[in-house]
């Protein structure tokens, strides 16, 4: 695995953008609608003035979210070019940070696991952070899933050598238990995931240029002008079928994306009978 600089090497600036965007505008204020709509998914599991950590938080925009609604919540990242400051926000690794045990209502690891070269461990401190009965949210590429098995080396979220991991639904489920945890809730559909990881692996099969739409969107378009306007005429044409596609497999349990909510159980006594 690669070492410390190596990994350093692996998250610049042309993997999380310049400054506060990753994106343009538009595909911005997009994710962030869907980031709203999954914190109002997970704020019922948080109690009155609960506690909630969200591990490669990105921006912050959950932690902001959830400190707008009462919540005290920090957020955790890799240091990268243009890092936002904020007192909540920690560019550590989460061993380093101390936080007290028992401390957490909610952990939130989404797209993280597979980044990281000792998940076990990580997983181990988050049940060690975690309150009995406190739920970790976790989402990773489905690599069982109808997307990945059909297009090989051309999936988009392969991603070598960042995803160090590929997780099937068993191997997640039976790694989550090993630490401690009872699964939930499962599901295979992240819509902005699952839709755009079916639409640019059909690129790569069809243009054999792999994620050139990707970094498009990103702001580095490579190539000439021409080449350009043909990666956005493709993706037009697909994107409707790549929809239907990723919302197909996800019907068939075959979605791009798993997306499990474990608890690490109460340490209430079970009910007897008199």
């Amino acid at each position: 695995m690669p070492d410390g600089e190596e990994l350093d090497g692996l998250y610049d600036e042309s993997y999380y953008g310049k400054g506060r965007r990753k994106f343009s505008g538009v595909l911005e204020a997009l994710i962030a609608a869907l980031t709203f709509l999954k914190w109002k998914r997970l704020r019922p599991f948080l109690g009155p003035g609960g506690r909630l950590l969200d591990i490669g938080c990105g921006r912050g925009t959950l932690v902001g979210l959830a400190r707008a609604a009462g919540f005290e919540a920090y957020g955790l990242e890799r240091h990268f070019p243009g890092a936002p400051f904020s007192p909540n926000i920690f560019y550590h690794d989460l061993t380093e940070c101390k936080f007290p045990e028992r401390h957490f209502q909610g952990v939130v690891l989404w797209h993280v696991l597979e980044h990281l070269p000792s998940p076990v461990t990580t997983l181990q401190e988050i049940h060690r952070l975690l309150e009995p009965g406190g739920w970790l949210s976790v989402a990773v590429p489905n690599f069982g899933g109808a997307q990945a098995r059909a297009s090989g080396k051309d999936w988009f979220h392969l991603d070598l050598p960042r995803h160090f991991w590929q997780y099937e639904l068993p191997v997640l489920e039976k790694t989550l238990e090993g630490v401690g945890f009872t699964i939930s809730r499962r599901a295979t559909l992240s819509l902005e995931y699952d839709w755009f990881g079916t639409l640019q692996s059909w690129m790569n099969r069809v243009a054999k240029n792999q994620n050139r739409f990707y970094s498009l969107l990103k702001g580095r378009p490579g190539g000439t002008a021409g080449a350009q306007a043909t990666q956005l005429s493709l993706a037009i044409a697909l994107a409707l079928p790549a929809l239907a596609s990723a919302l197909w497999d996800a019907v068939r349990g075959q979605g791009g994306t798993l997306t499990l909510l474990a608890q690490k159980p109460s340490n209430k006594p079970a009910a007897t009978g008199s």
